[in-house]
């Protein structure tokens, strides 16, 4: 008789366990989700699509001074695979 109620305290002692282990995970993502948005607040949200676009007209500059400016746009695709 006394087996029943140690499992019963283990079993009780096991839902307590795992329900505090996820509620401090959710707890833990939770300061972990507002730390990174109060350190993105002060970020350039534009930052990365001003580097793409210096990147495509550097390319684009490049491509021009290689085929010369009345060439067409096949040559710039040929050069865009070659570098």
């Amino acid at each position: 008789m006394l087996d029943v109620f140690r499992f019963a305290w283990f079993a009780v002692r096991t839902f307590f366990g795992v329900v505090a282990l996820v509620v401090t995970l959710e707890a833990a993502l939770w300061v972990f989700v507002k730390i990174h948005a109060a350190a993105m607040a002060s970020t350039d949200s534009e930052a990365a699509l001003r580097r793409v676009n210096s990147y495509n007209a550097q390319a684009m500059r490049e491509a021009t001074r290689t085929c010369g400016e009345g060439h067409s746009i096949a040559c710039r695709d040929r050069f865009a695979e070659n570098h």
